[in-house]
């Protein structure tokens, strides 16, 4: 008894032991992922299927789930608030390198900039997307839903671009097949007599 460890569980901050607890719920949460705003996500079936070899695109739409609250600045709400701050949003799921291109790219920006939001920044950190240059109100009075459009055109534009170097990769695949073909054919008429 003397030389058991203590896990973080049963210990307080002074390292005294305390009430052991039952381990149930922390079972659970070790197997458990946690997502980026914090939310508890035990069944990872359908981000596993997404990015499991051979998936060439996550499943999913892409979208925003909602606004990370705790990354707001603590001024907000204050005489001390800023004009404009970044405000974090939660993706649907993992964005694809294709899509973080075009999310961040110079494209993006002047398409916001020409609907009306100058100054606006998207940056995307894992799974949230971090919109700069913005506060809460722009973004409930139509920013928001210009970002989801942005984010729409964004997913629509890469799938498109899949299925034109999917349709190239059969048509490759079929010509090189006729190639190989003729040049068999013309190999089967050699004889060595």
């Amino acid at each position: 008894m003397g030389d058991r460890r203590i896990g973080p569980h049963e210990a307080d901050h002074d390292g005294s032991p305390t009430e052991v607890r039952s381990s149930g719920t922390d079972e659970m949460a070790s197997e458990a992922r946690w997502d980026d705003d914090g939310g508890y996500e035990p069944d990872d079936t359908d981000r596993d299927a997404a990015t499991a070899p051979g998936a060439d695109t996550p499943a999913g739409g892409l979208f925003l789930r909602g606004i990370l609250d705790s990354a707001l600045p603590h001024e907000l709400g204050t005489d001390a608030e800023p004009e404009r701050y970044t405000v974090a949003a939660i993706f649907s799921r993992q964005v694809a390198p294709e899509e973080r291109a075009l999310i961040e790219g110079p494209d993006a920006r002047s398409t916001l900039a020409a609907r009306g939001y100058p100054g606006v920044g998207l940056k995307v950190a894992d799974r949230r997307l971090e919109i700069s240059g913005t506060n809460l109100a722009t973004l409930a009075s139509g920013l928001a839903s210009q970002v989801a459009a942005l984010l729409r055109d964004v997913e629509e534009q890469v799938v498109t671009a899949r299925e034109r170097r999917d349709d190239e990769r059969v048509r490759w695949s079929e010509a090189e097949a006729v190639r190989a073909a003729r040049v068999k054919a013309e190999a089967d008429r050699v004889r060595f007599e």
